[in-house]
């Protein structure tokens, strides 16, 4: 059973990490070097049982809490985080970000200015560590962890949410909803997604707001691990994987179809445009990234079935 602590207002900044060492280091440097903020805040790290370096790393960050969690998965991870935070807000951001030295200012700022809110989404642009490779079409940037800019004061229709890797959420809350669910998304080095869409749309379901913080941007850092083909496609196959597991009902199903067939018209329209202009491997990246999303729905609903 779930008990829930006597929050104290501010922001629990949380990490969970599995074996990115390297880029945690740097991710606790840029908030090492945070200006002077407005409220309370603390920096929390699940270690989602990471075999590298990183329990090393945090030792050198002693004003760091630091948690391990042994059920392995992205989802128990942020479970532990929430179950673990000590401030009414709990702040996710990847372990492999970029941050500018207002970030957590902005953050406590919108806080400030929106004292209830329940959920939150900011900018998150991409940042190629080693450069872009000439077959990765920008279309498919999302993928990486792109969430472009909104409007001051936007709100989320229903169906649209932020991206996992710069979220803001009341903990009480998160905890109420039942967090996140540990049947969905990533573990370990097992791809699969849906997680965070799972979770925002039930909380939408029941009449959660969600809003937007265009100030707070980070970069999320990519290097050559992850831009390969075979890494794109496996994570293709994953979102449709996860897409297949918040499905439910043949409506549902006949909608997600209508969905990517637009999507496919799209991308029929962009990657004519990069042969075009002689590129044809952003095409082709672009057909048979659409074509591994079908596929891991499909393998999925076959499974499940």
């Amino acid at each position: 059973m779930t008990t829930y602590t006597a929050y104290k207002p501010g922001i629990t900044v949380a990490i969970c990490t599995y074996n990115r060492s390297r880029y945690l280091a740097d991710t606790l440097h840029y908030l090492a070097m945070q200006t002077t903020v407005q409220g309370d805040y603390e920096i929390l790290v699940v270690n989602n049982n990471s075999t590298d370096a990183t329990d090393e790393v945090l030792r050198q960050w002693p004003d760091v809490r630091a948690v391990r969690e042994d059920s392995q998965g992205l989802s128990y991870a942020r479970n532990r985080a929430l179950r673990e935070a000590r401030f009414t807000h709990t702040l996710f951001i990847d372990d492999d970000v970029i941050l500018p030295s207002d970030f957590l200012w902005a953050w406590q700022a919108f806080l400030t200015d929106h004292p209830d809110v329940c959920l939150a989404g900011a900018p998150i642009y991409v940042h190629f560590d080693d450069g872009k490779p000439s077959w990765f079409p920008m279309i498919l940037a999302q993928m990486l962890g792109r969430h472009k800019a909104r409007p001051e004061g936007y709100q989320y229709p229903a169906g649209s949410y932020p991206h996992g890797g710069n979220m803001l959420l009341n903990t009480q809350i998160a905890l109420k909803a039942g967090g996140f669910n540990t049947g969905i998304g990533r573990t370990g080095a097992v791809l699969s997604a849906g997680e965070e869409k799972d979770f925002f749309l039930r909380l939408q379901r029941g009449g959660t707001q969600i809003m937007h913080n265009p100030n707070a941007v980070l970069g999320h850092r990519v290097g050559n691990e992850r831009l390969t083909h075979e890494y794109v496609y496996r994570q293709a196959r994953g979102i449709g994987h996860g897409d297949a597991l918040v499905t439910h009902g043949m409506a549902a199903v006949w909608k997600w179809h209508l969905k990517q067939g637009l999507k496919w018209a799209v991308s029929l329209v962009v990657s004519a445009g990069y042969l075009a202009g002689l590129r044809a491997g952003c095409a082709l990246t672009v057909l048979r990234f659409r074509i591994e999303v079908l596929r891991g729905f499909l393998q999925a609903r076959q499974s499940s079935s």
